[in-house]
């Protein structure tokens, strides 16, 4: 419960706790009042952000949609839990989580970072990452350390492109992952740091002349990150919701029916 409606109700037992609450009733209406205080903030639905990362999430109709949109669509409807779906840019989508009660985005990757700022729901995605070179400018990458003497497009909000800057690489980014493709292209970046199902939906969908990465280089959980002042009854449902449809063959299912 945010802490503003906490504090009210606490002023309300405060108040009718007061022996001259009792002599008229007054103590049972604000009592009745608190409740339904309390059962209004508990019914409102969570504020679910997520952004379009092709082919895992997409826009269609105006609404989200994609594999990765299925998952966690089952996982509120297993829980039983109400939710309001919308799509941002990713960088606004993990700022309005961070600052905002009551709100939750995905799919996001964890980091060090940002371990503390956010409850976790995890996973709702395993991602695989890879550096793409130009198709006439092949770099040959022995180990990820051989990366770090080239400019390295990301995008805005990337766990993995922040973790790649922490590291000490050149990197930079973009509104969208699918930016970073064409930058590579005009030799605008040396290395396109993508997942690997992204990146090779993006070459098939807009016929870039990309090849396969120079290199696998990571393996990250993403997870649907929430505001701390999020209901942590409600995160730890989510949580054993999510397990249980990874160790009863769900995600599995929603993948295999979305090809």
């Amino acid at each position: 419960m945010p802490g503003s409606k906490l504090r009210i109700l606490n002023a309300l037992y405060f108040w009718c706790t007061r022996p001259f609450w009792h002599t008229n009733g007054s103590a049972v209406f604000v009592w009745l009042v608190a409740l339904s205080m309390q059962g209004v903030v508990q019914a409102k639905p969570l504020n679910v952000v997520t952004f379009i990362e092709r082919p895992l999430i997409y826009q269609k109709s105006g609404e989200a949609a994609g594999v990765v949109v299925d998952v966690v669509k089952e996982l509120f409807r297993q829980a039983n839990i109400e939710y309001k779906l919308r799509l941002m840019p990713p960088k606004r989508a993990l700022l309005t989580t961070a600052e905002t009660d009551g709100f939750c985005v995905f799919p996001v990757a964890r980091s060090q970072e940002r371990e503390a700022r956010f409850q976790w729901v995890s996973p709702v995605l395993i991602s695989r990452h890879g550096l793409f070179s130009h198709p006439e400018k092949s770099i040959k990458l022995k180990t990820l350390e051989d990366a770090k003497p080239y400019k390295l497009g990301s995008y805005l909000g990337s766990g993995v492109g922040e973790y790649l800057e922490i590291s000490g690489f050149k990197v930079e980014y973009s509104g969208r992952n699918e930016l970073n493709a064409r930058k590579l292209l005009k030799n605008r970046i040396d290395l396109w740091v993508s997942d690997i199902e992204s990146a090779r939906f993006l070459i098939n969908d807009e016929r870039l002349p990309i090849t396969e990465p120079e290199m696998v280089f990571f393996t990250t959980v993403r997870a649907m990150a929430c505001n701390t002042g999020v209901d942590s009854s409600i995160v730890k449902k989510l949580q054993k919701t999510v397990t249980q449809m990874y160790r009863n063959g769900d995600v599995e299912k929603i993948y295999r029916l979305s090809n």
